[in-house]
């Protein structure tokens, strides 16, 4: 009982905190501004929104808990552990860099500030507790922290080819038109670093969690 009820309300705050931010960020960039030169049209503020990874993390988990919840075999692979241990590293990466990084430059006000702390705290700290308590443990192993780390590679690989032919990018760290492919890869191997730490961490307390929930 206690697991479908933190997956719901993991999945309500998820899902109003990607609400709340699509409809701030639709009408601003549909709209020229002094800010926004050029209007989008809806398909291309339909990309731009998905291209910012703290979107398509929540989304990630989204989908892993319903495909948790409704056991829809289409969303199988969103209920593997090495999947839901990989959502919970790039999870952890968003909200700490965030935190560290972003947070300090930005000021965040109205709906926009409630969207923000629901995606980069409340969700990420829902979902932690939730993958704790019930997500299946004792399967991962260290090898399989190469596997985790290929959705955020995958996303660097897409920001880039993407970057090069319209020449906008989601972060400054990924932007190559300001610090050249050079210092691009900088600091995305910084990051993966990171995630490659806070896997690390999963899959030993995956180990941890696994044991205490050993018949003694």
């Amino acid at each position: 009982m206690l697991r479908t009820l933190l997956a719901l309300a993991g999945l309500s705050v998820g899902a109003l905190g990607l609400a709340i931010d699509g409809w701030e960020i639709f009408p601003s960039v549909m709209t020229a501004s002094a800010t926004n030169a050029v209007a989008r049209s809806f398909p291309d503020a339909f990309i731009y929104f998905w291209t910012f990874f703290t979107h398509l993390t929540n989304l990630w988990l989204l989908l892993t808990y319903a495909a948790v919840l409704s056991g829809w075999r289409w969303l199988g692979w969103f209920r593997r552990p090495v999947i839901m241990a990989s959502a919970a590293a790039f999870i952890t990466l968003v909200m700490l860099y965030y935190h560290f990084m972003l947070a300090p430059t930005l000021n965040m006000q109205g709906a926009l500030a409630v969207a923000t702390w629901l995606l980069h705290y409340v969700a990420p700290i829902l979902y932690l507790v939730w993958w704790a308590l019930f997500a299946p443990h004792g399967v991962l192993r260290f090898r399989h922290i190469g596997l985790m780390l290929l959705p955020g590679i995958g996303y660097v690989a897409w920001v880039l080819l993407r970057g090069a032919v319209v020449q906008e990018y989601p972060y400054d760290i990924l932007d190559a038109g300001k610090f050249g492919y050079g210092g691009v890869a900088i600091g995305v191997a910084v990051l993966l670093v990171a995630v490659s730490i806070f896997s690390v961490i999963i899959v030993w307390g995956d180990r941890v969690l696994a044991q205490r929930g050993k018949p003694a």
